[in-house]
């Protein structure tokens, strides 16, 4: 048994697509709800919070603080292979409480990295070799404006 290709993220998506056609415009977006002010990450069909079901997209600021980080130095997928070593970082995002991105970090390294400091996203094209295409994806770099 061969495994399925290794899929791009699909904008139209019914939970996760607003936030890949948020990236596409260079803007960060979460779902929000309307009845308890909780951002919703990852995407669920209704408010972990509340149980509400009026959730909204909402652009926030593409800011955020490095939480945690991992070098990658095997590729998991075939579809990796080209791109390490890489590293994997979780960022939590000023504009909306409780959420933690799983994201990449770019133009960093390692060694300079320090849980705290300060990250702004950079939209670049998300490719992989073995699939045809590619979506806008936030990464995220050290801001350069804010010191920890």
């Amino acid at each position: 048994m061969t495994a399925p290709a290794f899929p791009l993220p699909d904008p139209g998506e019914p939970l996760t697509g607003g936030f890949w056609k948020a990236a596409a415009r260079d803007r960060l977006a979460f779902p929000l709800c309307g009845a308890c002010d909780r951002f919703c990450w990852y995407p669920e069909p209704r408010c972990p919070g509340c149980g509400g079901s009026g959730l909204t997209w909402t652009s926030v600021e593409p800011a955020g603080t490095l939480f945690s980080w991992s070098v990658v130095h095997h590729a998991f997928l075939p579809a990796f292979a080209d791109q390490v070593p890489f590293v994997a970082a979780v960022v939590t995002i000023d504009g909306a409480p409780g959420v933690r991105l799983v994201t990449r970090l770019i133009d960093a390294r390692p060694s300079d990295l320090a849980v705290g400091a300060r990250v702004r996203a950079r939209f670049v094209p998300l490719r992989f070799s073995t699939v045809a295409g590619e979506v806008r994806a936030p990464f995220f770099r050290p801001d350069p404006r804010r010191i920890p």
